[in-house]
């Protein structure tokens, strides 16, 4: 669906000409670019990670089972993280878990059919096929959290208790790696999409970043976009947050030095930017 989102943006601000063609040159269409580009990371003998081509996704190994972190957008990004899955995994039963609903994170769900699929579980069969397509459904829905254990390794799937990105965002920690994927509540250098068909809450990313840096001891943090990173990741985004929240209410020229400040963040002026997100606050005093 974001993928439609940003499809109908994009006729909206070339139909507009000028000043739309301009959005669309400058922003528009490197984003989409860059979103096609992925890149492969070995982490370890059994964690690999796959930035780009849609959302982050992880592909954890073990002598019995292959955890998959995010199924990516359209082809041929889901198909290339699939047949790097099956690669790796062989006869073995493959666990996927989606952090969001969103399709640039689910649209290769469809590609492991027979397998466990994971989703928060703030969604449902209804919303979902809606929204992804029946192909897509995921099969266990977590209400609270889920442990499992791949091998060596003690993952745990949290679902948020309230709303951030979307309705139903999923986490998921690696503890002996000390890892958090953080789905789109978590991105770095990029501004949020918060649209309100999908419940989404500024002040839900704040209260996620202070859930999950109490709950877990974190040492690196992959983002739903952009690169891996440290516990400075979710620090940074949270000052984002923060200062678009004061910004919504300051003077002109402090409102004018906070947005500068996030100029080199990726992003789409009016949908996924500073503006929007301090326009989110503006929208919302009052929490």
């Amino acid at each position: 669906m974001v993928k439609k989102i940003l499809i109908v943006f994009a006729v909206l601000v070339v139909l507009g000409l000028g000043t739309g063609a301009g959005i669309y040159f400058t922003y528009l269409y490197p984003f989409m670019q860059k979103m096609k580009h992925t890149e492969t990371i070995s982490y370890d003998k059994q964690l690999t990670l796959v930035i780009g081509g849609g959302g982050n996704s992880g592909i954890l190994v073990s002598d019995s089972a292959v955890l998959v972190i995010d199924t990516k957008i359209d082809e041929p990004s889901s198909q290339q993280l699939y047949n790097q899955v099956k690669q790796l995994a062989g006869s073995k039963p493959i666990i996927v878990v989606n952090t969001h609903i969103h399709t640039d994170h689910t649209f290769g769900n469809k590609l492991f059919k027979g397998q466990t699929i994971i989703a928060g579980g703030n969604y449902d069969k209804d919303i979902w096929s809606k929204e992804d397509g029946v192909e897509s459904l995921p099969t266990v829905w977590v209400k609270d959290s889920l442990v499992v254990n791949i091998g060596d390794e003690t993952v745990t799937i949290l679902n948020l208790p309230f709303s951030a990105h979307t309705q139903s965002d999923v986490m998921v920690y690696l503890h002996n790696r000390k890892m958090l994927f953080g789905g789109d509540v978590i991105l770095n250098h990029q501004s949020p999409i918060l649209l309100s068909r999908y419940n989404a809450d500024a002040y839900g990313y704040l209260n996620a970043f202070d859930l999950v840096e109490k709950r877990f001891d974190i040492a690196k943090v992959v983002p739903g976009h952009g690169p891996v990173g440290g516990i400075e990741v979710i620090d940074n985004y949270r000052a984002f947050f923060k200062d678009m929240k004061t910004a919504s209410t300051a003077d002109a020229a402090t409102e004018k030095s906070l947005l500068d400040k996030y100029s080199d963040y990726t992003q789409i002026p009016l949908l996924m930017s500073p503006s929007a997100a301090e326009n989110w606050f503006k929208s919302n005093p009052a929490k």
